[in-house]
């Protein structure tokens, strides 16, 4: 194989990944919703699609750029080739951070992203790509070993990364923050204000005690007027700053905390 040939198989390997990145197929989002009835979906992303962004989409920009770069070097003899290596040295360890499985586990459902099909394939390409770049330029030993600890950085940074961004953008669930909610009067119900402290809660003199909460899910405890009834509630966040309250159990006066929450939407207040 001659150089010029082998520019022509990076630049080759760039392209081809860059064609198929709109190509669903790269990463498989499983998503499981738990809570009232088990339900479970799976959606194929491209690479520009959500969690794909950004280390995924980053890897197939760099091996477009490499892949122009080795075409520009077949007709430019001049162009310096040490671009070639460290670009596909890039390519590989962020196609292979991708390829990292990672999960989030949430109170409301665990989400799971794992290779597709085409990340397998893409990552042979650029495997393809680092092979033919060291042969259009050769580099020295201090200069491989370089090279590949920076491939394990990439890896590692970008699977880590990955990690945080999939915990961030999916949250805690919790909805609700400490102050004031108001509910407004309906047929069955006057108008109240649920009041949300430290650790306690009170609903208009009617009902008070202690509160604890794991993500969407709350706990009303030690209320005097049903010392012995531990009411539990899943928190739904609706609109800007409301909470839609849904009993899970409550046997506090035969229902009538249950009642006073779960009618309407409390509106938080200022």
């Amino acid at each position: 194989m001659t150089r010029r040939r082998w520019q022509l198989v990076v630049a080759a390997g760039g392209v081809a990944i860059f064609a198929l990145s709109f190509v669903g197929g790269w990463l498989i989002h499983d998503r499981e919703v738990l809570g009232e009835g088990y339900r479970s979906a799976q959606v194929v992303l491209s690479a520009w699609r959500g969690p794909a962004i950004p280390v995924l989409t980053l890897s197939v920009i760099a091996a477009l750029l490499v892949g122009a770069w080795a075409l520009a070097a077949t007709w430019r003899p001049d162009l310096p080739s040490w671009p070639l290596p460290w670009g596909a040295v890039v390519v590989l360890g962020l196609m292979l951070a991708t390829a990292v499985p990672i999960s989030q586990d949430g109170h409301a459902s665990r989400v799971d992203l794992t290779a597709g099909p085409l990340l397998g394939l893409g990552a042979v390409a650029a495997a393809v790509m680092v092979a033919a770049a060291i042969a259009v330029e050769p580099p020295r030993r201090r200069m491989l070993a370089a090279a590949g600890a920076a491939a394990l950085v990439l890896l590692a940074g970008g699977a880590g990364g990955r990690w945080i961004g999939l915990q961030a953008s999916e949250g805690t669930g919790r909805h609700w923050s400490e102050g004031a909610y108001t509910r407004a009067a309906t047929a069955d119900e006057p108008a109240e204000t649920l009041t949300i402290g430290d650790g306690t809660f009170t609903i208009a003199g009617r009902w008070s005690g202690t509160w604890e909460s794991s993500g969407w899910t709350v706990s009303l405890d030690n209320d005097p007027a049903c010392p012995e009834a531990r009411g539990t509630y899943h928190a739904h966040g609706e609109g800007a700053d409301g909470l839609r309250f849904v009993k899970v159990v409550d046997t506090c006066r035969d229902g009538a905390r249950a009642a006073d929450l779960e009618t309407g939407t409390w509106e938080r207040d200022g």
